[in-house]
């Protein structure tokens, strides 16, 4: 695990590499506008965070122009955004595979999401319209960390606290989406999508825009 304070110097740093966690690639000046800064107070950061490892940066072709520098985070810069580590939690349930049968693992996990749906919808009114739902649960999701976000019509997450736990028990994936999806009212499917070191899940919901249109 890597030491935020001691990889990055200051609290700027850290503001532009959330910045490029959440997308997957921006110039300078999207990263000045998204944090309210100066073209130059971005670029120095960049520099520094580009020399000690972690973002990296490459020109990006467009269609009239010439091509743009767009940096994005390494493996390094990945790494500051650590998952939670769910080590206990990965262990008590294979206990509970071994005390109470092999589908007592799966059924705590099912509960849980169950819980959680329960308590996203207890913060979303009732009659809230479905884009309004899909706002209010991107701003649950992305104040527990998931650094969720809205995308045409889509739920977007650029992080992945629970990463640990789905890799010991996949079951938990479709749990998830399952939560999801009942909170939102409607079917979703969860898509985990990955380009070089960027990665984030999208559930794909009512209306959702094709990414690659």
């Amino acid at each position: 695990m890597l030491n935020i304070k001691r990889e990055l110097p200051n609290r700027t740093s850290y503001a532009v590499a959330d910045v490029l966690k959440r997308s997957s690639g921006l110039p300078v000046g999207d990263i000045a506008a998204s944090l309210g800064m100066s073209y130059m107070g971005v670029k120095t950061q960049c520099i520094a965070l580009e020399k000690i490892g972690h973002i990296t940066a490459r020109n990006q072709h467009r269609e009239n122009g010439r091509p743009h520098l767009v940096y994005r985070l390494t493996a390094r810069g990945q790494r500051l955004f650590q998952n939670g580590d769910h080590r206990l939690a990965v262990s008590l349930l294979h206990e509970a595979r071994t005390l109470f049968g092999p589908a007592a693992a799966e059924k705590l996990l099912f509960l849980h999401f169950q819980n959680q749906a329960a308590a996203y919808l207890e913060k979303i009114p009732d009659k809230a319209s479905p884009e309004d739902r899909l706002a209010a649960l991107a701003a649950l999701r992305d104040a527990a960390g998931h650094m969720a976000r809205v995308e045409g019509g889509c739920l977007v997450e650029s992080h992945v606290p629970l990463a640990g736990l789905f890799e010991a028990f996949p079951a938990a994936v479709a749990m998830e989406e399952a939560m999801i999806s009942k909170v939102l009212g409607t079917a979703m499917t969860r898509v985990a999508e990955s380009s070089g070191d960027h990665y984030q899940i999208r559930f794909e919901a009512f209306r959702c825009d094709n990414p690659s249109s």
